[in-house]
């Protein structure tokens, strides 16, 4: 009986032969597409990082460079003679007199 169902309908016996082998196929093709996805996404962002790394590291190095400039000025505006120099032309100050120094023991 269940012969001459299958005769009658050809396409049924046919389709039913097929559907097992499609599903391998397609799941295969899912996986090969999640893995080409995935690898292009890394190196979207391995290249994205490297940018970010090169920005990061020229940052670094114009921090560095004006930290060493801002030193140097500071050890300039720190000298003696600076200091004297401004506190005798700004502020009018001068050596003491022997009258004005007083030793305390």
């Amino acid at each position: 009986m269940a012969h001459s169902v299958a005769n009658r309908f050809p396409i049924f016996s046919r389709l039913s032969l097929g559907r097992p082998r499609l599903f391998p196929v397609l799941f295969f093709l899912g996986v090969v597409l999640a893995v080409s996805l995935l690898f292009v996404w890394s190196r979207i962002e391995v290249f994205q990082l490297k940018y970010e790394i090169s920005s990061l590291e020229t940052a670094l190095r114009e921090g560095r460079q004006e930290n060493s400039q801002l030193r140097l000025e500071a050890a300039s505006l720190r000298s003696p003679s600076r200091i004297e120099n401004i506190a005798r032309t700004r502020l009018g100050l001068r050596e003491p007199s022997l009258e004005q120094i007083i030793n305390v023991r």
